[in-house]
This record gives structure tokens, sequence and C-alpha cells, in this order.
């Protein structure tokens, strides 16, 4: 394993981490869809997905030493595949000295996935899958040392996100007719943490002089 980190360090000392985009095909098993990297180990990978989709978490976290992997595993509909779903997981490579994701990045993360759009997913878009990253790596992950300001307008920017998320998710399943009253509470108490969340940033943005 610390020859396959070695591939991929000079990376990881630019970027906070290295995303892999994988899917569990029914047929061809697991396999990726999209790496931010060129990883030519075919069976590095291969196992990386089946050790991150075989277990009933939705989180996995898997210690490589040097190096760890957190997983989020995210399911979408379709009709075609056996039980209606398709298992998708997005697999976060970091150096072992950086933090953990937090789960409420991982749920506003989920968010930006799914606004890819069910059938652009389901069509294994490369293009959706890089744009993605991009996105996330811009909203999230970037590693440069930020002022105090620009802190302050990543983080704003990050829970406005996540309530327009929240909202147009409640939006598109109350179309269709299929949000549950739990899910829709969950969805709210989210809203509402993130909207407490920008509360305490702005709170702190001033010094207790300022605010006079």
């Amino acid at each position: 394993m610390a020859e396959k980190y070695y591939n991929f360090k000079q990376w990881l000392d630019k970027n906070q981490f290295l995303l892999i985009v994988g899917k569990y095909d029914q047929i061809l098993g697991p396999r990726s869809l999209y790496s931010s990297i060129n990883i030519e180990d075919e069976n590095f990978i291969r196992d990386l997905l089946r050790d991150s989709l075989n277990t009933t978490n939705k989180y996995v976290y898997l210690d490589y030493d040097k190096f760890y992997s957190q997983v989020c595993k995210i399911e979408v509909d379709d009709p075609s595949a056996r039980g209606g779903k398709q298992s998708y997981a997005l697999i976060f490579m970091r150096e072992a000295e950086l933090p953990i994701i937090s789960t409420f990045i991982f749920q506003q993360i989920e968010v930006l996935f799914r606004n890819i759009g069910k059938d652009r997913i389901l069509a294994d878009d490369d293009e959706a899958f890089k744009n993605f990253f991009v996105t996330i790596n811009s909203m999230f992950m970037t590693k440069e040392y930020l002022m105090p300001m620009e802190s302050f307008n990543v983080n704003i920017r990050s829970e406005i996100s996540t309530i327009l998320g929240f909202c147009d998710l409640i939006i598109e399943y109350k179309t269709e007719g299929s949000i549950s009253d739990g899910d829709l509470m969950n969805y709210l108490k989210m809203m509402r943490e993130s909207a407490k969340d920008i509360e305490k940033l702005l709170d702190n943005m001033f010094t207790p002089e300022e605010k006079k």
C-alpha cells in the first residue's frame, strides 16, 4: 500500500483530497466512473470500491497508515436495476495528517452530487462528475490559507449552498409526491442548522467594539 501511496502523493501534496466516483455495477461489479487523477492500478481501485461498498454503513473510514479514505455511499433510483436502485460511492483519499471530513460536510456533498441529476448520474456522465469534483474542491477543500474575510465568505457560501440544495430537493420530491414527513423534517432541521451557523458567523464577524 505504501508504494501505491507514493504514486499519488504528488497530487496530495498540492490538494486536500483525491476523489473517486465509484459504482457497484450489478453485472460488472465495483468499478470506477471517475477519478480526479489517473490511477493505473485497476486492482487497487476495485479493492478500494469493494471494501467501501461491502458494508451497510453509509459513511465508511478506511485507514492505510500514510493516507486514509472516507466514503459516502449514495443510492440513486433506477427502475432498470435490481431492487430499483444503483449504489454509488464517493471516495475521498486524504493524507493521514489531515482531519476527517465531517458528516455535515458529506451531507452537503451528497446534495451537490444529486443535483447533477439522476439521468446524468445513471448515464455515467464523465463531464458531470468532473464538474462535481471542481465544485466541491472550490467550495470545501482548497488548501490555500484563507484570510479572515475570505474564510468568512467561503463559510457563508457553503451554508447558503446547503440551504438552497435542500430547498431544491424538497421542491423536487414534493413535486413528485415522494417525500416522507420524516425526510422533510430532517431536511428542515439541517437547513435550520445551516441558518444558525450563518447567524454565528455574522455574530463573530465584528469585534465587541465594532458591534457597539
